[in-house]
């Protein structure tokens, strides 16, 4: 073989390298984006099915003691104790009817979801992401005081005729007689609900998005509580070991009221209501990645056999 040939030959057999490098390169780059797709969607059906696990638990909860578990406080870590149990403010004595106390407003900043107390693991309530799931309730409705029961609505007679609202402060239906049908000495469940629960807005069209946000409690469909994943990013989510995290990703303006750290402010305001809005992975200043379940108190109160009376 002469020079010049050898020398033709060398040349194409780097191009077939480099030919060989950049289909290897595409099909790896193919692959990794792939798997990168199939990993994302796991996690996703897996906090779906978390929050599921949880709403569940917390039905079942309300079915044995007719209240909300407190959150419990997402600082402490998993190897210390009162990891996962809910906190109850001190209540009146005699400490030993169980259980007493209040859910206080403040135990809420850091609140993630009682483990311990559900009877769930903390692999349950730990998103995919390895942040705690945030738990938000209103405090009314996780009194520790046996009663009033106020997730119960057994004794609600959903044909009474309700009063014109604003509605008294119902804490508990009035126990039915057998004149209680259609009249105005029943409960409704109308009354029972006004100003239950917690408001939760997709975070759109400004204060007329406000006006029909997803869960209103001055309407009665205020959720019972919000259980908040932080998402991919992990933005202000406690971990095991009960640090909060800083996250990947700047909090949007829709995640900004769903982080810890924040009062729970009843009745809510525009600024400060949770947000269930839509997913945008942009970094941004919209970008949102959390994953919420927020079920209305009668959807709970349902679940648990705890509904209005029906009438045959």
């Amino acid at each position: 073989m002469n020079q010049q040939n050898k020398r033709k030959t060398q040349g194409f057999s780097l191009i077939e390298l480099a030919l060989v490098l950049l289909i290897g390169g595409l099909a790896f780059g193919m692959i990794v984006g792939v798997t990168g797709s199939l990993r994302e969607g796991q996690q996703r059906s897996t906090i779906r099915t978390q929050l599921e696990t949880i709403d569940t638990a917390l039905a079942n909860f309300v079915t044995q003691y007719k209240r909300l578990p407190c959150p419990a406080n997402g600082t402490i870590a998993s190897d210390i104790p009162g990891a996962g149990q809910e906190t109850l403010s001190a209540g009146p004595p005699p400490a030993t009817l169980p259980p007493k106390g209040t859910c206080d407003p403040n135990n809420q900043l850091n609140g993630v979801v009682p483990w311990i107390t559900l009877g769930l693991s903390e692999a349950d309530i730990t998103d995919p992401w390895g942040g705690r799931i945030s738990y938000r309730v209103d405090p009314a409705l996780a009194a520790g005081s046996p009663f009033p029961a106020l997730m119960d609505m057994s004794n609600c007679d959903p044909s009474s005729l309700a009063p014109t609202p604003p509605f008294p402060a119902i804490s508990a239906c009035k126990t039915p007689v057998p004149s209680c049908t259609n009249t105005t000495g029943c409960t409704s469940p109308t009354e029972f609900l006004f100003n239950k629960g917690l408001d939760v807005w997709d975070g759109v069209n400004g204060a007329t998005g406000w006006s029909v946000r997803q869960n209103n409690r001055g309407a009665g469909t205020g959720a019972a509580y919000v259980l908040i994943s932080h998402g991919v990013s992990g933005t202000a989510a406690y971990n095991a070991k009960g640090l909060l995290q800083p996250g990947s990703i700047a909090a949007g303006a829709n995640e900004i009221p769903n982080r810890n750290n924040n009062p729970l402010i009843l009745p809510a305001t525009l600024a400060s209501t949770y947000r269930d809005a839509a997913m945008d992975d942009r970094v941004s200043a919209t970008h949102f990645d959390d994953y919420l379940s927020h079920p209305t108190i009668m959807t709970v109160l349902m679940k648990a056999n705890l509904g209005p009376r029906a009438h045959p």
